[in-house]
């Protein structure tokens, strides 16, 4: 009798598995979450015998989730697109045709069976990374009447060093009968979610970031104002509260009380944020009381969506369907210093010199998006004179006014001075 032959493709998928190789290199580079679900990926497609021939055909190996699928089949899609404008058309198949072409060359080899290449084994570590990424992508949809909403307070409110008034932040919400829950919080300092009887929760499009008046002339002089206000635009929450609260009769402040005044309009009209001012502890918890029972009352009968901060669409009150972000998802993407790029860094440092707003850091990135290429631009000048000046003529605002020759030098003389 005769033996039966088993063919086993060495490559099956090449196209595929060079596209994971590809993304997974730069996650590796990025030290993104993704790269242990995608190093899965990978090594499920290596270990699978048959050639694939779309993404959505990748579905039944473990490590692809739809949003992998749908990348490989934009990729394919390019890869054909590519086929049909090239030259070469008339000389090339389409990649169903190579695929079968290479089917066909492997018979005609030798037939014997490839040895068994062996595969890293996946770590506890990054099975607990890949099961976060899942989590992340699971669609969570609550309907009406299913969840609650709860107001979210960050520790950094309930406890310090004056501890008698921050104590009272408790004690006021508890007896304005409000719903809330003391956690950590990445971002803000108050916010709102929708819990439903599985846990799940849902950030709703509202956060607080809370000053007094003495907190907001300091955040100022050390730079962390702007970089707050950036933070909480990044965040992909759409309505923004900046509470503002009295400090006393607001005196003994460290700034005077018209620049205050002016940065807190600034904030209204440059940043989009929405200013509400009150005169103490109490009438801040108040305005919080008030908030929470608009938001009950034009979410309850809304069904809430999962969503990443790329699908969110701004929130209209007459819409049925609310696209939500994930509470954990929030949190660990607003930590601060969470895989923060070159050019965000950049922009943090910018922002600790001395009257460089928000508004002309993000100027001089749009044209030099990292500290090298400002550096490879200095090399480029005649002389110093042109080095110190080149920043000068960089537009920003609305009005689209240079930067001027001041904040260039300020610039030039921090990274080109050395100490």
């Amino acid at each position: 009798m005769a033996e039966r032959l088993k063919i086993t493709l060495a490559q099956p998928n090449p196209l595929f598995e060079k596209w994971l190789e590809k993304w997974l290199e730069d996650a590796e580079r990025r030290n993104a979450k993704s790269q242990y679900k995608l190093r899965e990926a990978l090594i499920a497609l290596r270990s699978y015998p048959l050639p694939l021939s779309s993404g959505r055909e990748c579905a039944i190996l473990r490590g692809f989730g739809s949003t992998l699928c749908n990348l490989i089949d934009d990729e394919l899609r390019l890869y054909r697109e590519k086929l049909q404008n090239s030259p070469l058309e008339s000389a090339m198949k389409t990649f169903e045709s190579d695929v079968k072409q290479l089917v066909e060359s492997v018979k005609k080899t030798k037939r014997k069976k490839s040895p068994k290449k062996l595969q890293p084994k996946i770590t506890k570590k990054e099975q607990k990374a890949i099961a976060e990424e899942e989590e992340r992508q699971r669609q969570v949809i609550m309907s009406p009447g299913n969840f609650r909403i709860i107001l979210l307070v960050d520790t950094q409110e309930t406890s310090g060093k004056n501890k008698r008034t921050l104590d009272q932040t408790r004690s006021y919400l508890e007896s304005f009968e409000v719903l809330y829950e003391v956690r950590r919080l990445t971002i803000g300092d108050f916010l709102w979610i929708a819990r439903d009887q599985e846990g799940n929760e849902l950030v709703l499009p509202y956060i607080v970031e809370r000053k007094r008046f003495d907190d907001l002339a300091s955040s100022i002089r050390d730079g962390r104002f702007h970089e707050q206000k950036h933070r909480l635009r990044q965040c992909g929450i759409q309505n923004i509260i900046y509470l503002v609260e009295d400090f006393g009769d607001n005196e003994h402040l460290g700034l005077p009380m018209e620049s205050l005044q002016q940065a807190i309009v600034n904030t209204q009209i440059h940043s989009g944020f929405k200013i509400a001012h009150t005169q103490n502890n109490f009438r801040s918890m108040k305005h919080l009381q008030s908030v929470t029972n608009t938001l009950i009352r034009c979410f309850r009968e809304k069904v809430l969506l999962s969503s990443t901060k790329e699908e969110l669409r701004p929130c209209r009150a007459s819409a049925s369907m609310i696209g939500l972000l994930k509470f954990r998802a929030l949190y660990e993407d607003s930590a601060r210093g969470a895989q923060l790029t070159v050019r965000e860094i950049f922009v943090q440092q910018l922002l600790q010199l001395h009257s460089l707003s928000m508004e002309k850091a993000l100027a001089i990135v749009e044209v030099y998006p990292t500290p090298r290429l400002l550096f490879d631009a200095y090399k480029l000048c005649l002389d110093e004179r042109d080095a110190r000046l080149l920043l000068s003529k960089i537009t920003c605002g609305p009005l689209q006014r240079p930067l001027g020759e001041k904040i260039s030098q300020t610039v030039y003389d921090f990274y080109k001075t050395e100490f």
